[in-house]
Order: C-alpha cells, then sequence, then structure tokens
C-alpha cells in the first residue's frame, strides 16, 4: 500500500469513528462533483418475515454513476422497534454501526479502494428479525454518499416496507399475544391487548421480551435471557393510586426463560401482611423462575406530586418495601429524577415478590438480648459478655450499645443495621475487685457477677538434696537434720574443689 493510499485510510477511517460517536455528516461541507445522474439508497431484498424469524435485506445504493464509485456513506436505517429489530450482518465496506435511539441504526463505512464500486452497490446486508405481527417501514436517511476523495455522490432515498407475519410460536396473530401468564393459564387474559418490546440478539437465539394485558395487570413473557444480561421490561401501564410502575430490569444467573405477571393494587394481597405506615400502594409481582435464578432487579417508579403533597410526604422519605421470608424489608431506594408532575425513584431488590411503596418510619427500632455470665471468677479473670443487636425497624439506623457494671458505663460499641439485619458484638470484663456486680447491655441484664478473693496455696520449699521423708517425724529434730545435712554438702563440695 502507498503512503499515499495508507494516510487517506487513517483519514477516513478517523471521520468514521467520529461519525459514529457525534452522529454527524462528515462530508456535508463537500460540494457535489458526481455526476449529474443521481445514486437510489434504499432497503430492499425482504417484504415479508415470520414472528421471531430473521429474514436478510440489503441496503444498496443503486445506480451509483461510472467514475464516481462509493468511497464513503453514512446512513440511518429507522424501523418500529416494536414490529422489527434490524443489524448489520455482513458488509464489503469497513462498517461500524451505532444505535443513536430506539428504533435507528446509524451505518457508517468506506473502502480505502482508489476507485469504490459503481452501478448497483451492496453497502451492507441486513438481519431484519420479526418481532410482533404488523407492518412496519424500513426507512433510509443518507447523511452521506461520496466517492474515494470526499466528493459528494448526488442521490436520492427509498423506503421499504415490511410484514412479520404469525410464526414459530403458533397462535399469535395481529393484535394479540397468547402467551401463557403466571396467573393466566392457557394464554387467555381478561383485556390481552398484545405487544412487545425487542431484546438482545448477540450470541445464539435472541433475547424476547412480550407483554399483554392480563388480571388487571401485565403478563410478561421472557424467552431466552444471556446470564448477567439485564432484560428491560416496560411496565407504564401498571399504575394505581398515583404510582406508576415505569419499568424492571431483571438480570438472571443463568440462560433461561420467565413470566412474570405485574400488579399494581390498593391493598396486601391475600396471604401477605399489611405493611405498618400506610402504602401509597402496593405491587404484586407473580413468577415462575426461583429468587435463587435471579442475580438482581432493578424498579423504576413515577409519583405523582399531586399524590405526594396530599400526603405531606417528601420525597426522600419515600421507601419500595419488599416482603420475603414472613417479613417486610426495606430495599435501596433513591430518587432519580422529577418533572413538573411527577417524582421518579429507582430501588434495587434482590428477587421478585410482594412489593409497597411507602413513608421510611422517623427511625429504625432496635432489640437487644444477651448471652449468660459464669457464676463466679476469681480475681484477676476476664470474661466476654455477648449480645445481640437486631433492628426490628423498617428503616436502616444506628445505635450506641452500652455495657454497664452496676449501673456504670464500662463500655459502648455503635452499630449501623439495615431493617431486620442481626449482628452479635462481645464486651470483656476484667474482674478486678472482690464483691457481687450487676452486668448488663442497652440496659438488657446479662446476670450478676461473682467475683472472689484469690485462692492462696502455702507453699512447701525443698532442695534437691533434701532427703524425702516418710512417716511421722519427732518434733523438734527437723531442723536439726536440715542443719547436717547443709554441712554435710558443704563438705562434700569443699573435698571435690581440692581434688
Amino acid at each position: 500500500m502507498s503512503r499515499l493510499a495508507f494516510a487517506r485510510r487513517v483519514v477516513v477511517a478517523a471521520v468514521v469513528c467520529a461519525v459514529v460517536l457525534a452522529g454527524v455528516a462528515p462530508f456535508a461541507a463537500v460540494s457535489a462533483a458526481g455526476a449529474a445522474s443521481s445514486a437510489t439508497v434504499s432497503v430492499a431484498g425482504v417484504d415479508s418475515v415470520g414472528l421471531e424469524e430473521t429474514a436478510t435485506a440489503t441496503l444498496r445504493a443503486a445506480d451509483v454513476p461510472a467514475g464516481a464509485g462509493v468511497g464513503a456513506f453514512a446512513v440511518n436505517v429507522t424501523y418500529d422497534p416494536s414490529v422489527v429489530s434490524v443489524r448489520v450482518a455482513d458488509s464489503d465496506f469497513a462498517v461500524e454501526t451505532a444505535a443513536p435511539e430506539s428504533g435507528v441504526l446509524r451505518i457508517v463505512g468506506y473502502t480505502d479502494a482508489r476507485s469504490g464500486p459503481t452501478g448497483d452497490v451492496a453497502l451492507a446486508a441486513l438481519d431484519v428479525t420479526g418481532e410482533s405481527a404488523g407492518d412496519a417501514t424500513l426507512g433510509v436517511e443518507v447523511d452521506t454518499l461520496a466517492d474515494a476523495d470526499g466528493s459528494a455522490i448526488t442521490r436520492t432515498t427509498a423506503d421499504a416496507s415490511v410484514e412479520v407475519t404469525g410464526g414459530s410460536d403458533g397462535g399469535e396473530t395481529d393484535g394479540g399475544d397468547t402467551t401463557d401468564s403466571p396467573d393466566d393459564p392457557g394464554g387467555e387474559s381478561d383485556d390481552d391487548t398484545g405487544g412487545s418490546s425487542g431484546g438482545s440478539n448477540s450470541g445464539g437465539a435472541r433475547t424476547s421480551v412480550r407483554t399483554s394485558a392480563s388480571n388487571g395487570g401485565l403478563a410478561v413473557d421472557i424467552r431466552n435471557a444471556k446470564p448477567g444480561a439485564p432484560v428491560e421490561v416496560d411496565l407504564s401501564g401498571v399504575e394505581r393510586g398515583g404510582v406508576r410502575v415505569d419499568g424492571l430490569s431483571l438480570t438472571l444467573g443463568a440462560k433461561s426463560d420467565a413470566k412474570l405477571t405485574v400488579r399494581a393494587l390498593d391493598s396486601v394481597p391475600d396471604g401477605t401482611p399489611a405493611l405498618d405506615g400506610g402504602p401509597l400502594s402496593y405491587l404484586d409481582v407473580a413468577h415462575d423462575v426461583d429468587d435463587s435464578a435471579i442475580s438482581g432487579v432493578n424498579f423504576t417508579v413515577s409519583v405523582s406530586k399531586a399524590t405526594l403533597t396530599d400526603r405531606g410526604l417528601d420525597p426522600a422519605d419515600l421507601r419500595l418495601y419488599r416482603y420475603s421470608d414472613g417479613e417486610w424489608r426495606a430495599l435501596s431506594t433513591s430518587v432519580a429524577g422529577e418533572t413538573d408532575d411527577e417524582v421518579r425513584f429507582t430501588a434495587v431488590s434482590p428477587g421478585l415478590s410482594v412489593f409497597a411503596l411507602a413513608p421510611a418510619p422517623a427511625g429504625a427500632a432496635f432489640a437487644v438480648t444477651t448471652g449468660s455470665l459464669p457464676s463466679s471468677v476469681v480475681v484477676g479473670d476476664s470474661v466476654t459478655v455477648t449480645a445481640t443487636v437486631e433492628n426490628t425497624g423498617q428503616t436502616r439506623g444506628e445505635t450506641t450499645v452500652d455495657l454497664t457494671v452496676d449501673g456504670a458505663v464500662s463500655e459502648s460499641r455503635t452499630l449501623d443495621l439495615a431493617p431486620g439485619e442481626t449482628r452479635s458484638v462481645e464486651f470483656v470484663v476484667t474482674a478486678d475487685a472482690v464483691g457481687r456486680y450487676d452486668v448488663a447491655v442497652d440496659g438488657v441484664s446479662a446476670g450478676t457477677l461473682r467475683v472472689d478473693a484469690e485462692s492462696t496455696p502455702t507453699p512447701t520449699a525443698t532442695t534437691e538434696s533434701e532427703p524425702a521423708t516418710t512417716g511421722t517425724s519427732t518434733p523438734g529434730f527437723g531442723a536439726v537434720t536440715a542443719a547436717l545435712a547443709a554441712a554435710l554438702a558443704a563438705l562434700v563440695a569443699l573435698a571435690r574443689r581440692r581434688t
């Protein structure tokens, strides 16, 4: 490759990257230098596709004038994402793609050939996948069509239409989704309006999400979820009492299908105890996937400002609660934004069940239980006092736990606990003086500790040379015997030194 060609390739590649990232037309300022005739850019080769099936179409530029040759292009393909999804499958050009918004696929390509192709030029092969039964228009918006020198090629555009027909699922026709829901076996719903949203199509069978009205809420059918990849579900039709559930993002730990039924309720569902504090709304999420298979759930919820004003609530006080393992637990909830009419919240949950949006209590509540003490110790011994502290409230809080001995604070520990969290804490008490002491943790008695004096055994002094005594001894002879033994030992030692 010549230096000139290499330089051209570097420049064009840099421009292509800028176009993908910024969404601008790089050759807008270049004057048209092509032939008088114009090329026509369109999507061709597909007019129908089956539901959840994929057909190949061609993004092409027809009638490219001789001598012009396509060197670079920037084209937006527009479509209805609820009916079809579109991606680039192949191209003879070096291409980059981007999705600046839903229903727009931006394709930027170039070639380093000194003279690009002319005539009927295939810019890229496209995979068109049917998402729901209906008709969609594949629109074409050309920002750039230029030759190898960067001169614009005169062009026009032509849209195409594609029909999505009932296919692989069987029983799905225009205007309805008969997928079974957890609360609606057999696929019949109270008010089945049909609907769907697309998903990822990378790595094997593509992820699909379909929603339909069911049982006063929405039935959601998720298929081919990829491990660790969030699946976005639009729930904007679920609303009650000034609270609207905008959507949820569900992440599964393994490739799986999942079915949900999501309902907003004024009162708690049967079999679940009510949450204290006057919830604004309950949310019941029936599901057929075990929580152990769920990596995480993110909710987005909007509350009207009128509702907040009527209830005298500060947005910062609201929490989303989840009922699990026999108790209500507050979830991490934060204000994500607001409009003139609404405040939007996000919350993170480890699983699915029954939820409630409610004001958090003014403070957390704590319960302390203690272990037992030994009945007695001696001066100098150390005793470990254990206590268990539980946050029995419905919001996270901080508490200071005091160890008292005869009412005087001996040591303190500060704990930060989430709702329902339990933690053990240990204190060490050293017995410094004889007596009886009442020991308590945060006012809860651990018992009475008795401290005794240390027992002092009478020592028996012996030496290595002192013979052991047995039987009875005669009073007064002990000292004499000891003196004789000492003298004998001295004489023996002196004799050894002299020899």
